[in-house]
């Protein structure tokens, strides 16, 4: 049986180094934490959303505002996916990175 409901996510826009091909560039970042119905697009210092009146693992606001969330990319060069670090603070999406760990069983 074919699942009618596809997952949403919201999209993020950073510049960011790939971890297969070594090059920096302006990356779309899926991410499929905090409200993402709507499937908004975040940039770095932007607010976040959640879902009100709902518990941090259902897409509600973790405590104090504070998550380090995974994402997901493609190299818009090499075209590779990767998976992201995702850093939010107060709410606010404060930095990004390669997950170096989730990255390393990925053939270069």
């Amino acid at each position: 049986m074919v699942s009618k409901h596809m997952g949403t996510y919201n999209y993020l826009y950073a510049d960011i180094n790939c971890p297969r091909c070594g090059k920096t560039s302006s990356t779309e970042i899926d991410l499929h934490f905090g409200e993402t119905i709507f499937m908004r697009t975040f940039n770095l210092g932007d607010e976040y959303t959640w879902v009100p009146r709902k518990a941090p693992q259902n897409g509600g606001r973790p405590f104090e505002g504070n998550l380090d969330g995974e994402g997901y990319a493609e190299c818009p060069v090499c075209r590779k996916g990767f998976y992201v670090k995702v850093a939010i603070r107060n709410d606010r999406i404060e930095s990004v990175s390669a997950d170096a760990g989730k990255n390393s069983s990925f053939p270069q």
